[in-house]
């Protein structure tokens, strides 16, 4: 909430109750610095979705002229943000303790059929509105499409879906994340041992005395904090003209911010099998929830709302291949109606490139205002 405060917009905080017990934290900036909230006009909603072990803080991690969640509020918009379980703050469920195992045994099925359908329901039941905009990064546009193809009748709550670095099964990506899921295909029988004896478990955690001096300091220590060094200055910041350097404290402060071994091991494992389907509880767990011995696959058929891809070549993790071969698939072709590439951009850059007014939000208003009628 101080992040947003801290450049003058408005901020509020809202608990969502999932179907299975969860408490999420959702974010809300109800309009921009400069405009009131008490003026009669029409501000479309939108939510966002985060990618894998990010939360909802990745859309303002940087200043206003380029963090998309206030751009989007700035252009009118009613901006929600969602944290789905799991996360720095959305760590609460009505009978379980996050110390439980049970807490952690959930994948992006569950995201998807719990935690999405309870964060725009939630977003319209506060603003008073019937439809709203999804803009997902990574994970969040995997999750958005899961969403719709396992709950149609969503597709009539969603006025289009922004999907920036659309993720498919992310088996074609390329360099240290290749390696990685090389390495699960060798040890799968392993780890599925693991998965069904000993649940699932909490990784990729935020540490809550990593705050932005300590983490600055951390930038240049090595031995215990060299992973957490890598990842952002290698990873996040790998493109330096395009992200605030001087921000690399913020961004380890707030990345990674948690996750469940079972989610990451639903990637994994759809990568493996290069299909997007449900988790692979085993074949006896999965006749008892999915009616068969294998994972279904989504259907993506389902999916009846307008799409907007934002890609890049430069994306190692989710090159076009993956998109062509996966998402493009099921996803009836005519529902996407622009593909917008964007020249450079790495994975991180469509949450924290400098020029993402131009690049992402510009196009995304651009699309809305077709749609929309007396925006502010």
């Amino acid at each position: 909430m101080d992040m947003i405060r801290q450049w003058g917009y408005p901020a509020e905080k809202h608990d969502v109750q999932t179907e299975d017990g969860f408490i999420l934290t959702m974010f809300r900036i109800p309009h921009g610095r400069f405009s009131d909230a008490t003026w009669w006009c029409q501000r479309p909603v939108v939510v966002f979705f985060h990618a894998l072990m990010a939360s909802g803080t990745e859309f303002f991690l940087n200043p206003p002229e380029s963090s998309l969640a206030f751009l989007l509020a700035e252009a009118g918009f009613d901006v929600f943000l969602i944290n789905h379980r799991g996360t720095t703050y959305s760590k609460r469920h009505v009978t379980l303790k996050p110390t439980d195992n049970k807490f952690w045994q959930w994948t992006m099925d569950e995201l998807a059929k719990y935690d999405s359908p309870a964060a725009i329901d939630a977003a319209l039941a506060i603003s008073g509105q019937k439809q709203a905009y999804w803009v997902g990064h990574s994970m969040g546009t995997t999750v958005g499409y899961m969403m719709l193809a396992a709950r149609p009748n969503y597709n009539d709550k969603i006025k289009a879906l922004f999907q920036l670095a659309p993720t498919g099964t992310a088996a074609f990506a390329v360099g240290p994340i290749d390696i990685i899921f090389s390495a699960y295909a060798h040890l799968r029988n392993l780890i599925s041992v693991y998965q069904r004896v000993y649940g699932s478990h909490e990784i990729a955690y935020s540490l809550p005395f990593l705050n932005p001096t300590i983490a600055k300091m951390c930038l240049s220590i090595p031995f215990e904090w060299e992973v957490r060094r890598y990842a952002i200055t290698n990873l996040i910041l790998n493109n330096k003209t395009s992200k605030l350097q001087s921000r690399a404290p913020v961004y380890m402060a707030n990345y990674p911010a948690g996750t469940s071994t079972w989610n990451l091991l639903h990637y994994f494992q759809m990568a493996s099998a290069r299909r997007i389907e449900r988790f692979d509880h085993g074949s006896m767990e999965n006749l008892r929830r999915y009616g068969v011995e294998k994972p279904p696959a989504y259907d993506y058929g389902l999916i009846n709302v307008p799409v907007y891809h934002f890609w890049s070549r430069s994306d190692f993790i989710v090159p076009r291949e993956d998109m062509d071969e996966t998402i493009m698939e099921t996803l009836s072709t005519h529902l996407v109606k622009q593909w917008i590439h964007i020249a450079g951009y790495n994975h991180f850059d469509f949450a924290l490139a400098l020029n993402i007014k131009e690049k992402v939000a510009e196009p995304i208003i651009a699309a809305v205002l077709k749609q929309e009628r007396g925006m502010c």
